[in-house]
C-alpha cells in the first residue's frame, strides 16, 4: 500500500506518516513545509501538482488546511476557501483520474459550532448533532465534507471524515483538563486513521475522534455547574495529583466529545487519556 499524507509538516501529518512506517506501509509525506516526514514539496492549491502526485497511490489521508488559529490571524476568506475547499477538490478528482481507493479527510469538531452552546448543561457532542458554523474555517471544513461525501455516492471513492478534537500545545495542567472532554493526543488520532486504512465503509461516515472520557449523560448538568465533584469521583487520584502540581481543575466543563462511534466501528481506544497523564503523574 502507498498512502498519500497532505500537511506532513504538521503535528498530526508526522503523527500519521510515523504511525504508518511503523508498519512498514510506503508513505508520501506532502506539505509546503520541509521537514523530516515530508518527501515532496507540494502545494494542494495547484492541481497540477497535486495530479502528479497522486499517481500509483492507494489512499489519502487529507491532513493539510488552513486552520481557526488562522481566523484568528485574520487571514482572508479567500485563503480559507483555495485551500480548505479547492484544495480538497483537487485532492478528490486527482482520486477519481488514479484509480485512489480512499481518502480519509480530516475534519473538525469546531465544526459543531454554537450547537455546543447551552447555558444549563455540558452538550453531548456526538454526530448527531447538527454543525452549525460559526466562521469561515467552520464553513470551509463542513463544504470540504459535503464534497467527500459527494464523491462518495456519485464516484464511488471510499471517502470518509474525521472530526478531531483539541490537540493544541498548551501547558500540562491545561492538556490534562481538555483530555478529560475535548483533547486529543494526535498519536490517538494516527491510530485511528491507520485503523480506518483497513475499513470498507457500505455508506459514508463521520467519526469524531477526541480522548475517552468517563462522564455519561447523567452527568451533564453537574459538570457545567460543579466539575470538581464529577472529575474526583471517576477519578479519586486527581486530587492529590493536581495539588503537588499546583494544578486547578477546570471551573466548568461545557462538551463531552464523545467516540463512541468510532469505537464500535474501527475499533478505536485512545492510549493517551487523561487517566494515562494521570497514572504517568502519580508516584
Amino acid at each position: 500500500m502507498k498512502v498519500l499524507v497532505t500537511g506532513s509538516a504538521g503535528k498530526l501529518g508526522k503523527a500519521v506518516i510515523e504511525r504508518l512506517r511503523s508498519e512498514n506501509i510506503v508513505v508520501i509525506g506532502a506539505d509546503l513545509i520541509a521537514g523530516p516526514t515530508t518527501t515532496a514539496i507540494m502545494d494542494i492549491k495547484n492541481k497540477a501538482q497535486v495530479f502528479q502526485i497522486c499517481e500509483g497511490v492507494d489512499a489519502i489521508i487529507h491532513t493539510a488546511a488552513i486552520h481557526g488559529k488562522h481566523y484568528e490571524l485574520n487571514y482572508p476568506r479567500e485563503e480559507f476557501i483555495d485551500t480548505n475547499i479547492y484544495g480538497t477538490l483537487n485532492l478528490l478528482n486527482a482520486s477519481i483520474e488514479h484509480g485512489v481507493k480512499r481518502f480519509l479527510y480530516i475534519s473538525t469538531t469546531s465544526i459543531y459550532g454554537s450547537a455546543m452552546d447551552d447555558p444549563d448543561q455540558a452538550v453531548w457532542v456526538d454526530e448527531n448533532l447538527t454543525a452549525e458554523p460559526r466562521d469561515i474555517y467552520d464553513i470551509t471544513k463542513q463544504a470540504a465534507e459535503q464534497l467527500c461525501k459527494d464523491f462518495f455516492y456519485k464516484d464511488g471513492l471510499q471517502t470518509s471524515v474525521y472530526r478531531v478534537g483539541r490537540f493544541l500545545p498548551e501547558d500540562s495542567n491545561l492538556q490534562a483538563n481538555h483530555r478529560l472532554y475535548r483533547g486529543l493526543d494526535e498519536r490517538d488520532a494516527a491510530e485511528a486513521l491507520f485503523l480506518a486504512l483497513k475499513y470498507d465503509f457500505a455508506d459514508f461516515e463521520i467519526f469524531n475522534i477526541s480522548s475517552s472520557s468517563q462522564f455519561s449523560k447523567s452527568d451533564l448538568k453537574i459538570l457545567k455547574t460543579d466539575p470538581i465533584a464529577v472529575i474526583l469521583r471517576k477519578y479519586p487520584v486527581a486530587k492529590g495529583i493536581y495539588e503537588a502540581n499546583n494544578w486547578f481543575f477546570p471551573e466548568s466543563i461545557d462538551r463531552i466529545y464523545v467516540t463512541g462511534k468510532a469505537t464500535k466501528l474501527l475499533g478505536y481506544s485512545p492510549k493517551y487519556t487523561f487517566g494515562f497523564l494521570l497514572e504517568n503523574l502519580n508516584p
